[in-house]
């Protein structure tokens, strides 16, 4: 008796479920997916929600946190352009190149879009939206969230367009503004600048820019802040292909 007794003290002492590194890893993929969906949530609010306005500070962003959309890319026609009322930058490199999202974000449109033809628009938990446009080919899905510098698209002339190049927009309450108040087209770099963002009577955008220096950046308590969106691995389920 005395031996059973022993035996089965030894048999519920031992952790019949112990944490295997595959629990580990599945604990870790919870954690991230909670993240995604607060950035997911983040990305999809009115930044306006709860403010007149708004401010972003491009000084802190590390190169991780941001991409030119079209590296090497060269303008050949910029925001208002030769057309009246042309909405985004159009910028140029070699067909087939890399179109690459600016910033972390969730992508909410991938696929033909009138006549912008193909095309991906990312809404970012910064406050910001971006689109891409007459793309030979969309390389993301709806519903998946990519960090800054993925692959989203490859450089086309779909829709509207007599050349192949990049439509790239970059908006704010569904509003477009010129994008090179945020990236600088000749040099490929972002503007290290706080970029505050004011919503006007009848919903007109009005947009300042002020220098990264302590004493031009504008108080706490006035303006809203944004983070910069924190970095998380991609993990695409699948590939959207067009044809």
């Amino acid at each position: 008796m005395r031996k059973v007794a022993f035996l089965l003290l030894l048999f519920f002492s031992v952790d019949i479920y112990p944490r295997t590194s595959d629990t580990i890893v599945s604990d870790t993929l919870s954690q991230e997916t909670d993240e995604w969906a607060d950035l997911r949530k983040q990305a999809l609010r009115d930044p306006f929600a709860d403010t007149d306005e708004f401010a972003i500070n491009f000084a802190n962003y590390t190169v991780e946190e941001w991409s030119y959309p079209l590296p090497g890319g060269k303008v050949i026609s910029p925001f208002g352009g030769r057309r009246k009322h042309h909405a985004g930058t159009d910028i140029k490199t070699v067909r087939n190149d890399t179109l690459r999202a600016a910033f972390s974000g969730l992508v909410t449109l991938s696929g033909p879009h009138y006549g912008y033809g193909y095309c991906v628009v990312l809404r970012h938990a910064n406050g910001i939206e971006t689109l891409y446009s007459h793309n030979s080919k969309n390389l993301v899905k709806v519903g998946q969230w990519v960090d800054a510098g993925a692959a989203v698209a490859l450089e086309g002339s779909t829709g509207r367009a007599t050349t192949h190049h990049l439509h790239f927009e970059t908006r704010v309450a569904g509003r477009a503004f010129n994008s090179d108040q945020i990236f600088d087209h000749e040099n490929h770099t972002l503007r290290k600048f706080v970029v505050v963002f004011a919503k006007k009577k009848g919903g007109a955008l009005q947009i300042s820019s002020r220098d990264r220096l302590p004493s031009e950046i504008p108080p706490v308590d006035s303006v809203k802040t944004v983070a910069p969106v924190p970095l998380l691995p991609i993990r695409t389920p699948g590939i959207l292909q067009n044809k």
